[in-house]
């Protein structure tokens, strides 16, 4: 059975043979216009353009699999369906008609359409690789991988640009605090993502710029607004951490927060939230001013030298618990999580607030800075690289994600430039 869906794409797109097209009744139809495809109530496809049997008429398409849909979705009762101009259907046309009782035309595309498309459809609709048209990614050609790229990069950047707005209203407009909050989201990786989001719409940033010269004032109001302090053990680190904190909260009268709950299960060490709060910590020593260090900075290569510059507590270059020692390990900021935090908080935030003001050059700056950097290397950007997808830099990367995200997952392929190529052959 052919699903509606696929006959909305074979209606708009004409993938189907438009010589000699006759309603039920006999009436010759030629389609000019197939109209604008209304994803809300109400037809299918509006504002269409038909000749039938040579007289003009404008209006609106409904499309049904099966012909009986018509009474069975009572439009024949909805003044809504009354501008409607021609029925298709695939299958078991009937007479239908509008709510003042005047006969609708029916066209029958079952035997107009070519059946390769309706196997190919089904052939991904049925897969079960890890995306649906994986075994016939690679017979598609370069233009329609690049196009869809190309839009799903352009769709990602302004969902998050304006994910980022609503943000800056609940921040009134403090660009700085804006960046640290997503900042915060991008350290806690994928597992602690959304509880490093919330931490860090939970501390005043007026505290972190108060502080950001004073390291063990800063570490301590991080890890104490984290609720990572708990616990008396016999750590010299840890106590003055709790003493200090102590002081902060009397001070500043900042109460306990309890209720983060960090994930510490099957991560590596070097991705624990501890590791993962000193870097930051270290990182807003630096300076707490970042927003306005990336508007200035005219490359990647700007921000780098300065992550180089970022000093962690060499508590943890023998700790990645509290009160545990380990072997001596690295600690200071990759290269690959520095990618990662422009990625996921700078590039997005110099994007939105672009958007928001409308400078040009700053939303070309962070489109730029993407195709600076390399690609990311997770399952879906390998994966997407062995089928012959270009994944040569981070806007490549962020691309794929996209389209794994809200495309393939969703089988969502008649959405999708790559996809459609395939109907279309």
């Amino acid at each position: 059975m052919i699903a509606e869906e696929l006959l909305h794409f074979v209606w708009q797109l004409r993938l189907f043979n438009q010589f000699e097209l006759r309603s039920q009744t006999g009436e010759k139809i030629k389609i000019l216009h197939t109209g604008w495809h209304n994803r809300n109530a109400g037809p299918d496809f509006m504002h269409s353009h038909i000749l039938i049997d040579d007289y003009d008429w404008h209006g609106h398409v409904e499309i049904h699999v099966d012909g009986a849909d018509w009474r069975r979705h009572q439009h024949d009762q909805d003044s809504a369906y009354n501008n409607v101009i021609l029925h298709v259907v695939y299958k078991n046309p009937m007479p239908v008609t509008r709510a003042d009782g005047t006969i609708i035309p029916t066209l029958v595309l079952q035997e107009h359409v070519d059946g390769r498309l309706l196997d190919t459809y089904a052939d991904i609709m049925k897969g079960f690789d890890w995306i649906p048209c994986a075994r016939h990614l690679p017979a598609v050609e370069m233009p329609y991988q690049i196009q869809m790229l190309d839009r799903a990069l352009s769709e990602r950047l302004e969902t998050r640009a304006a994910d980022i707005q609503t943000l800056s209203k609940e921040m009134q407009g403090d660009w700085e605090r804006v960046l640290f909050v997503m900042v915060c989201r991008a350290f806690g990786m994928k597992v602690n993502a959304d509880t490093f989001f919330d931490f860090g719409r939970a501390l005043n940033f007026n505290l972190v710029k108060r502080y950001h010269q004073e390291p063990l004032k800063l570490e301590a109001y991080f890890f104490g607004m984290a609720g990572m302090l708990r616990g008396a053990k016999d750590d010299s680190y840890l106590l003055s951490l709790q003493r200090e904190y102590g002081y902060l909260q009397v001070l500043h009268n900042l109460t306990d927060n309890d209720h983060f709950q960090w994930k510490f299960l099957r991560m590596r060490p070097f991705n624990f939230p501890t590791i993962r709060m000193a870097q930051l910590a270290a990182l807003y020593g630096e300076t707490p001013y970042w927003f306005q260090r990336i508007k200035s900075a005219e490359q990647p290569k700007d921000i780098f030298s300065l992550f180089e510059k970022i000093k962690v507590n060499l508590y943890w270059q023998s700790h990645f618990l509290f009160a545990k020692e380990t072997k001596v390990h690295r600690v200071g900021l990759t290269e690959t999580f520095a990618s990662h935090i422009l990625i996921n908080a700078f590039i997005p935030v110099m994007y939105s607030y672009a958007l928001l003001v409308g400078e040009e050059a700053l939303r070309l700056k962070a489109l730029g800075w993407l195709t600076h950097l390399p690609a990311e290397k997770n399952k879906v950007t390998t994966s997407f690289d062995a089928l012959g997808v270009p994944i040569h830099n981070a806007a490549d990367s962020q691309a794929a994600l996209q389209v794994y995200q809200h495309y393939c997952t969703h089988k969502q392929c008649l959405r999708c430039a790559i996809g459609t190529s395939l109907f279309r052959r």
